[in-house]
């Protein structure tokens, strides 16, 4: 709260704006460096709680190196092939502290796990950089890409607090402390970021959450399993990563760019169909809690009273997100 109107008030006077464009739908120029309060916020609000801990340092410091790639693509607009230079960077030293997905559930036998060996490195790699860049390509309409954030680390977070877990206590609780401070920190930035928006999260604060949230989902997983670090954050990012896939589908079809940016994203289509900003925001905020329950119940929490509310939590939203959508629909004919 009190660092964002310091951040604005700086990049204002050093023209770190975004300006309006073809892309673009905000018609006035907007700060775009609000990651810098978003990483200075979470951070302060860990530190004080963190126990020392390999894996966290090699966390935090892959997450500075991101966040620092990302800013100075707000300050000068780095070459993709920079950009991912940079992720690869961070993924090598947050596999260096020996974050990584180092096993997976033998399918086949139906139980049981197996070494993944050498395809340890290009599985994390592709998850970490995967959902680092589907947070930036969210990032389309005010408060969008934070709220979606939010929903996935509190779904996380509910998780973890559920279920039994045979991990490492003090990694465990700084995993914690990281995903509770992260979630403060967009609490209070989402305050000037949702419609109108008066400052952007910008590349810094996008590939910041996205990588702080992929690693934190490796690292507080259950020793050895694959259901944590990958299928509930997977489920829990549902919306993002399913428009990222329609992304990547329909410029191959296209025979244009995988990278080539358009104007097809879900949260356009919805705008295209008459919804105002801050309707398409609450309607996507609305669709991704639903994916929160779903990964919710996917994690089978051996709690059947757990399992019933969240089952009756889906089924209430599924119901309000078709009667919104029906209601702003018939509204705009």
């Amino acid at each position: 709260m009190l660092l964002v109107p310091m951040v604005r008030k700086v990049a204002l006077k050093l023209g770190l704006v975004d300006r309006p464009g073809e892309r673009k739908i905000h018609k006035n120029p907007v700060p775009r460096v609000g990651g810098v309060a978003l990483f200075l916020a979470g951070l302060m609000g860990a530190l004080p709680f963190l126990f020392e801990s390999k894996e966290t340092m090699g966390i935090l410091a892959a997450a500075t190196f991101v966040f620092l790639i990302g800013l100075l693509d707000d300050m000068m607009d780095l070459q993709p092939r920079v950009k991912l230079a940079g992720q690869i960077t961070a993924c090598a030293i947050l596999v260096g502290f020996g974050v990584k997905i180092e096993f997976v559930t033998d399918f086949i036998a139906g139980k049981g796990l197996v070494a993944l060996g050498l395809l340890t490195y290009p599985l994390t790699f592709f998850w970490v950089i995967g959902i680092t860049n589907t947070v930036n390509l969210v990032d389309g309409v005010d408060g969008l890409a934070g709220g979606i954030v939010f929903i996935a680390l509190a779904t996380i977070l509910a998780v973890r607090l559920l279920m039994p877990n045979v991990q490492d206590a003090l990694l465990m609780n700084n995993v914690l402390v990281l995903s509770a401070a992260l979630m403060g920190s967009l609490l209070a930035f989402l305050k000037f970021n949702v419609y109108p928006a008066n400052i952007f999260m910008g590349d810094s604060g996008a590939y910041f959450l996205g990588f702080m949230t992929s690693a934190l989902s490796i690292a507080g997983a259950v020793k050895g399993s694959i259901l944590f670090p990958l299928i509930v954050p997977l489920i829990a990012f549902g919306l993002p990563v399913i428009d990222v896939m329609m992304a990547i589908l329909r410029r191959y079809s296209k025979s244009v760019p995988i990278f080539q940016a358009d104007k097809e994203h879900l949260h356009h289509k919805l705008l295209a169909r008459g919804f105002t900003q801050k309707e398409t925001t609450r309607f996507l905020w609305m669709v991704s809690t639903c994916f929160g329950f779903v990964a919710i119940l996917a994690a089978d929490i051996p709690h059947r009273g757990v399992e019933t509310f969240v089952s009756l939590c889906l089924i209430l939203m599924i119901f309000f997100c078709i009667f919104f959508f029906l209601r702003k629909s018939n509204a705009r004919k």
